[in-house]
């Protein structure tokens, strides 16, 4: 299936982070938010190492996505202006990413 749109990216997150951590994740408690970033901005350490930063456009919207508490970012999104085009979401721990999925289709 093709994720196209914010509802779509953040279900598969919490979904694969329910199978990642081996728990079910509430997501009436997952909170989101979306930023504007040059892609000079980006951290590529968090990158897939099939994503390179030159692939993105220079400005993309990233989304973060918590459970509410301090430091408890668990996933990402990185799409394009619009947020028609995912490019990128993962899930991260620590400062290494675990999980990702490229362009809308399963890696």
């Amino acid at each position: 299936m093709k994720i196209i749109d914010e509802q779509m990216w953040k279900q598969a997150l919490i979904q694969a982070a329910s199978e990642y951590y081996h728990q079910a994740i509430d997501s009436s408690k997952v909170i989101g938010e979306a930023i504007v970033f040059e892609r000079n901005e980006i951290d590529g350490t968090l990158l897939p190492k099939s994503l390179s930063l030159e692939k993105l456009p220079d400005q993309v919207v990233g989304y973060t996505y918590t459970l509410g508490l301090e430091d408890d970012t668990f996933g990402f999104a990185l799409v394009n202006l619009e947020c028609t085009t995912l490019y990128v979401m993962g899930i991260i721990e620590g400062d290494q990413i675990v999980w990702h999925q490229e362009g809308g289709e399963p890696v």
